[in-house]
């Protein structure tokens, strides 16, 4: 028998540190910039400036990750939610602050790929300045 006055499971959210981890922005930014300017660094006293260009592939790693904060921050069974509501439902306050954090969040890690591309490309010419 179906007993279908219990409960049922609520889904299981992600924890505190993986959101911080995955999906905290601020977090990945501050990453990257830490990233790229012990790299800088680094490079600037070696003056082994391919080590700085291969620092642009992590970069553009991170802003990926940046990039699909959206996914990231989801579960499975809000996701498949948000894609079946209907037209009466509406989103709450902290759903659209959510969806404006993840709009400015794409592109974020946009321009962080296109900045650690340049990185990976270039990085070792700065050397020669």
């Amino acid at each position: 028998m179906n007993d279908d006055s219990q409960p049922k499971a609520q889904p299981r959210a992600h924890s505190d540190t993986y959101l911080f981890l995955l999906s905290d922005t601020r977090f990945h930014l501050a990453v990257v910039g830490l990233w790229n300017i012990a790299w800088l660094a680094y490079c600037a006293t070696t003056h082994e400036w391919q080590w700085f260009m291969r620092s642009g592939a992590v970069t553009i790693v991170l802003g990926a990750v940046i990039s699909v904060r959206y996914v990231l921050r989801l579960t499975k069974e809000e996701r498949i939610r948000f894609r079946n509501m209907n037209v009466i439902e509406i989103f709450t306050e902290s759903e659209k602050a959510n969806q404006e954090n993840d709009s400015v969040a794409v592109i974020y890690g946009v321009w962080i790929m296109i900045c650690g591309t340049a990185v990976a490309a270039y990085g070792d010419l700065i050397g020669r300045f």
